[in-house]
């Protein structure tokens, strides 16, 4: 049965049968390519699950950044394609359910430290059904999906992180720890972001800071209301506001 088809309940216990991971980046109808992300783990559809690591930044175990830039326009849409472990499976897409979120930082800055700024996020529409949580967004959409680059941003090269968020967790990983935590299925790409913005991105904070409330403790609670739910971390980008 396709995620589309689960019903979710609040205290549904979530089964992750094949994970995911960001594969392609382009442009809406343009040609897809592999070769602005950071190289993957050797299973790179296992989600983090420890909140203090620092692989939940990217889940990449090269941080070296040697990844061809991929080049957009700022105010552009870019779209993320995402794949499955198990692409020949009766599951057609990712299965984690949940919300997602895209943040954006300096290039030079290596990801490390208050360098992230959140440009995008999706939760859910407010119905308390699986499809409607940013997740399900993602498989109705053939497993992609586009957001804007802030058009006012200065040009150069950022890291674009993305991230959905398994938000049940619960699940047993091949990780020797279990945890009741949220799961990470967190990558990280290379953009060329050009333009004649000027502004530079608003409200740096560190993913380690954001989510480590979150140790082993999950954020979205048995009773909990899709309407009520919202991501921890800033309020995404918005033009000409600090």
């Amino acid at each position: 049965m396709k995620l589309a088809l689960i019903a979710l309940v609040s205290c549904m216990a979530l089964s992750v049968k094949s994970h995911t991971y960001a594969e392609f980046v382009s442009i809406p109808e343009g040609a897809v390519t592999t070769k602005a992300f950071l190289p993957s783990y050797a299973r790179p559809h296992i989600p983090v699950v420890d909140v203090q690591s620092t692989d939940i930044i990217c889940r990449s175990p090269d941080m070296t950044f040697k990844a061809e830039p991929f080049a957009i326009e700022a105010g552009q849409e870019i779209r993320i394609t995402w794949s499955t472990s198990k692409p020949t499976s009766p599951y057609a897409g990712i299965d984690p359910v949940g919300p997602c979120a895209f943040w954006l930082s300096p290039l030079e800055k290596k990801g490390v430290g208050k360098v992230w700024s959140k440009i995008y996020e999706y939760t859910n529409d407010g119905e308390e059904k699986a499809t409607n949580w940013c997740s399900a967004k993602i498989v109705n959409s053939n497993n992609f999906l586009d957001f804007p680059i802030p058009e006012d941003i200065i040009p150069g090269k950022y890291l674009l992180r993305t991230e959905i968020i398994d938000i049940l967790g619960g699940e047993k990983t091949n990780y020797a720890d279990f945890t009741m935590g949220p799961h990470f299925y967190s990558n990280c790409l290379v953009l060329d972001i050009t333009g004649n913005g000027t502004a530079p991105l608003k409200n740096p904070v560190s993913i380690l800071d954001v989510y480590k409330p979150y140790y082993k403790k999950p954020f979205y609670t048995e009773g909990t209301k899709n309407k009520d739910f919202t991501l921890p971390g800033p309020a995404p980008y918005t033009k000409g506001k600090a």
